[in-house]
């Protein structure tokens, strides 16, 4: 994660930032064609700017999942290592059409807010209200919407730049 480690963040902070910078995020492929969204290598060297989307969204779709069983007061305890799943989730979204990714990743959004909606500052920054794969809950939905976007924004950037460098002109 790229951010430094938050020890206090209101709930509204929260939404918020995350709002802004997944906005940010999905507008740096905007206006890029389905071949340049497909391309691989992308903004990785095994990833298209598809895989990336499909990556953010199971990531979003599962912190709503786990928190949603955390604060039910079930136990999560990490089975896979995060790169573990990173290669499990690119292996089953590898061949995902880039119009169901797309869907997937607007449809994402709104379970992941209406959970933020729904927590307090405090149940948000109580430590001890429940851990999610050893971690305490703001961290955990910091690592998993804005600390997460910023964590590939960089590298989507310089992809898109790359495709609008004169150089590359063929291939718009």
């Amino acid at each position: 994660m790229s951010e430094d480690w938050i020890t206090y963040m209101t709930a509204d902070d929260l939404l918020e930032r995350a709002r802004t910078e997944r906005a940010e995020l999905a507008a740096l492929w905007q206006g890029l064609t389905p071949q340049q969204m497909t391309r691989r290598p992308g903004p990785q060297p095994d990833w298209s700017v598809k895989d990336l989307i499909a990556h953010i969204t199971w990531w979003e779709q599962s912190a709503t999942n786990w928190v949603s069983r955390a604060l039910s007061g079930e136990l999560l305890t990490r089975t896979e290592t995060p790169d573990e799943l990173n290669a499990r989730i690119f292996a089953d979204n590898r061949d995902l059409p880039l119009a169901t990714a797309l869907d997937y990743f607007a449809a994402s959004w709104r379970p992941l807010e209406d959970l933020l909606l729904r927590l307090s500052d405090e149940e948000l920054n109580d430590a001890e209200l429940c851990n999610i794969r050893e971690m305490p809950l703001l961290y955990f939905l910091v690592g998993n919407t804005f600390a997460h976007y910023a964590d590939h924004v960089e590298e989507l950037r310089a992809y898109v730049e790359s495709l609008l460098s004169p150089q590359n002109e063929g291939g718009r």
